[in-house]
């Protein structure tokens, strides 16, 4: 699987332009890329993944010999006195294994490392996610500054043209204390968009473990809208999600525990072949020993009963979170659906009539025609609908993240 498929087939388009500055300017695969370099919890799922496949190796060896000895009869009383009477016995054993229980050992560990791999791919989508959420919050606050810097222009434009012509006996006193008012909202709603940018930096910085953003300017087009596939196409990919396929792996996983208990029915045989010395008689012999466990039958029995209950468990909980994904991927998919209309609607038709709105009203009151509080009403329209431009298409962006996060597949 590819980790940023992501973000290349959920924000496609995002990273249209470029733009020089002193700061290196930042992309959305380049803060994917840092993110997945460095975050700690990508280290800490590769660690695991290490650690599982380190047990699953280890359970799958077959068992180990064993060396042992006795001496006996040694410095006793009477005719046992000394080591005139020792016996001395070497030995090497082994428990022989039957039912197949290495075979369903190996199992087992096979399934436990695949499903550890599904956890850590599931962390790099979780990753990956999150930064091109917190990406797009960046440039969407970018986008705020730049109009709220428009707006003060624009502001301080006003209140030079009407203090001129308050002083040429034009325009009331009035209208100066308006556009001086004005102003200051103006330069209000930039320092907010400022400290908002300042905040989202921040958070962005810390998808890789930065505590400061060490980039410039974030690079992109909210206003390209990728298109979406239909949603019987995007409901189709639920079943192979990596939070489906994990329930999956963990239904395997509890059978290949199954099987280990399933062959944990038939008990083991240790064996043991010896050598003994016979110190009284200066001789030495053969010997052997053979143990059988009794009970194994019945506690196999249990272990296979919790396995099956378990496996059942996971099977409800495994429909009833795939009608839950089912609905929420049905909302999700209804607000983009709004939010792309809305963001059309704005850039096409309503921004537009506004812009030429205010074109009107500014020729009108250049020349006297239009009032200052016209002005400043076509002003304000303008403004507060580019704002909600970059919100209906930051909104479309992050809801399109959210589908992607829902749909994606990854392969076995």
């Amino acid at each position: 699987m590819s980790v940023l498929r992501l973000m290349v087939w959920g924000f496609a388009g995002i990273c249209a332009t470029s733009v020089a500055h002193a700061a290196d300017p930042l992309r959305l695969e380049e803060a994917v890329a840092r993110a997945l370099a460095s975050h700690p919890s990508i280290v800490a799922e590769t660690a695991q993944l290490q650690a599982v496949q380190a047990r699953a190796d280890r359970e799958g060896l077959p068992p180990p010999y064993v060396i042992g000895g006795e001496f006996e009869n040694v410095a006793g009383t009477g005719s046992l006195r000394g080591v005139d009477s020792a016996e001395t016995t070497l030995r090497i054993g082994r428990v022989i294994e039957l039912g197949g229980k290495r075979e369903a050992r190996q199992t087992l560990g096979r399934a436990e490392v695949r499903e550890q791999q599904n956890q850590a791919d599931t962390a790099r989508i979780d990753l990956a996610s999150r930064t091109t959420l917190r990406f797009i919050e960046v440039l969407a606050r970018q986008q705020r500054l730049e109009y709220a810097e428009e707006r003060v222009q624009q502001a301080e434009r006003t209140r030079r043209e009407v203090a001129s012509w308050v002083t040429a006996a034009r325009n009331p006193e009035s209208d100066l204390q308006a556009a001086e008012i004005a102003l200051a909202e103006a330069e209000l709603a930039r320092e907010t968009a400022e400290h908002e940018l300042t905040s989202a930096r921040m958070t962005l910085a810390a998808s890789w473990g930065a505590s400061t953003p060490g980039f410039g300017p974030v690079v992109g087009d909210l206003q390209a809208l990728p298109t979406i596939e239909s949603f019987e196409v995007l409901a189709a990919r639920l079943p192979m999600t990596p939070e489906l396929r994990a329930s999956r792996l963990q239904a395997d996983t509890i059978a290949a525990r199954r099987r280990v208990a399933e062959a944990s029915a038939k008990p083991d045989i240790d064996l043991s072949l010896g050598v003994r010395r016979m110190e009284a008689f200066n001789d030495q012999g053969l010997v052997m020993s053979i143990s059988v466990p009794l009970g194994s039958r019945k506690r196999a029995g249990y272990s296979v009963a919790q396995a099956n209950a378990e496996l059942a468990a996971l099977e409800a909980r495994r429909d009833a979170d795939r009608f839950e994904r089912h609905q929420a991927l049905f909302e999700i998919y209804q607000e983009l659906v709004h939010a792309r209309h809305e963001a059309e609607a704005l850039r096409t038709r309503m921004l537009p009539m506004a812009e030429d709105a205010l074109a009107t009203t500014r020729r009108g009151f250049e020349s006297g025609r239009f009032s200052f509080i016209s002005l400043a009403q076509a002003q304000r329209t303008l403004f507060d609908l580019n704002e909600r431009a970059v919100e209906a298409a930051a909104r479309y962006h992050l809801l399109l993240v959210e589908v992607e996060r829902l749909t994606v597949t990854v392969e076995d």
